[in-house]
């Protein structure tokens, strides 16, 4: 084995290791503030996300930073509770989600996000401010 692959080989370990890791911790944060939380709620600088497809329920609260999309909630929900995301952004800025944890929306069924129970345009995720208190409701519709 020569020492450039040697070297390549222990980066790569060592990489995989710290992304790991910080996943880890974001899991962790996120499970310690959604335990003995109650339905729905949260403390003041906090909003839930729902996700609600019947056969399929999932529940994250976390803190709302500065700015922060119903697109960003979606990100951090998927990356702590380990849910399979798949979207893409156009040339437009119009944001598409094709693909949550296997359900998959086509032309019978698409995601539907609502924002304290106001239908959002599912093309404006990236462009939706959330706030402290917000309940954000993704449903298969």
């Amino acid at each position: 084995m020569n020492y450039s692959k040697f070297q390549n080989t222990l980066f790569n370990r060592t990489f995989v290791t710290w992304a790991m890791l910080i996943v880890a911790v974001f899991i962790v944060i996120f499970v310690f503030k959604s335990v003995g939380l109650p339905a729905g709620g949260g403390s003041g600088s906090e909003a839930t996300l729902f996700i609600d497809f019947g056969d399929m329920r999932r529940q994250f609260t976390g803190e709302v930073v500065e700015s922060m999309t119903v697109l960003d909630a979606l990100n951090t929900s998927a990356a702590a509770g380990q849910i399979k995301l798949i979207y893409y952004v156009d040339s437009d800025n119009n944001t598409k989600v094709t693909e949550i944890s296997g359900y998959t929306a086509d032309e019978n069924v698409q995601f539907n996000f609502y924002v304290n129970s106001q239908k959002l345009d599912p093309g404006d995720l990236n462009r939706t401010n959330i706030k402290p208190g917000d309940k954000i409701t993704i449903r298969l519709e």
